[in-house]
């Protein structure tokens, strides 16, 4: 293999593992920390990397005075902090010695297939999670198992709608409309409170990772990023407020 393939491929292999932390929602300071010790590990002299939450810019200085150059835009991300994780051990594993490009490649472009997780825990959790969250409110039982399964309808909807260029901000919107709607059509079978119910389902829309993420990002200096999820966090919290205001005001309980 020609040694300028042998250099494409790292470019690329590093590349893939900054989109993936992108994509996966992880802060600035990690995508690009992770970028350098790859591309430190990869045999670059030098490793310039510049994040933000919609673009990745790398560049690849070799000894002998070559530049590699990359721009990657982000077009959609999603949060998952255990496929963060993952990526966080394969770049350590290479780091190290342990494991080659081949392997690390492979790998990477496996977790690339994965996607949005649509899995079952997910979707168990996101119920669970809108039940407790009912309890919290002072509901009664009936009233969190029907939040419990509102919240699994949710999930479900938002992970079809994840399937499609629709911004967080509409997706959070139908989100805690649907929930709404839910939750007042029980409130017509039963005597039920509809508030804690529709409280309790939308709490599993609230954009907490990406709020956090925001003020890390903002507490390390990366303040474009910072700016950046801050406003997103705070479109899906005005999406959710708007979804729920919609049904509010057709009227009813």
């Amino acid at each position: 293999m020609k040694w300028t393939d042998i250099m494409e491929k790292l470019v690329g292999m590093v590349l893939l593992a900054g989109e993936l932390l992108l994509t996966c929602g992880a802060e600035m300071y990690r995508v690009e920390e992770t970028i350098e010790r790859m591309g430190i590990s990869a045999g670059f002299a030098q490793v310039e990397s510049f994040a933000t939450p919609t673009g990745l810019f790398l560049s690849l200085h070799t000894s002998d005075g070559r530049v590699y150059t990359r721009v990657r835009r982000i077009r959609r991300s999603f949060s998952n902090l255990a496929l963060i994780s993952e990526i966080n051990a394969i770049s350590r594993s290479f780091s190290s010695g342990e494991t080659t490009i081949e392997d690390v490649t492979t790998r990477l472009k496996g977790l690339k297939k994965e996607g949005v997780p649509h899995n079952f825990l997910r979707l168990l959790m996101g119920g669970m999670g809108a039940a407790a969250f009912t309890v919290l409110y002072s509901g009664s039982g009936i009233e969190a198992l029907i939040a419990g399964i509102i919240g699994l309808i949710i999930l479900l909807i938002d992970n079809k709608l994840e399937d499609y260029p629709i911004p967080n901000a509409l997706v959070a919107a139908v989100g805690a409309a649907v929930a709404a709607g839910l939750a007042k059509g029980a409130a017509l079978l039963l005597t039920i409170n509809t508030n804690v119910i529709t409280l309790g389902a939308v709490m599993i829309l609230a954009p907490g990772v990406v709020m956090t993420t925001a003020i890390r990002d903002m507490l390390s200096g990366e303040l474009v990023s910072g700016v950046t999820r801050g406003a997103e966090a705070l479109s899906i919290a005005v999406g959710i407020a708007t979804g729920v205001a919609i049904i509010l005001s057709m009227g009813g309980n």
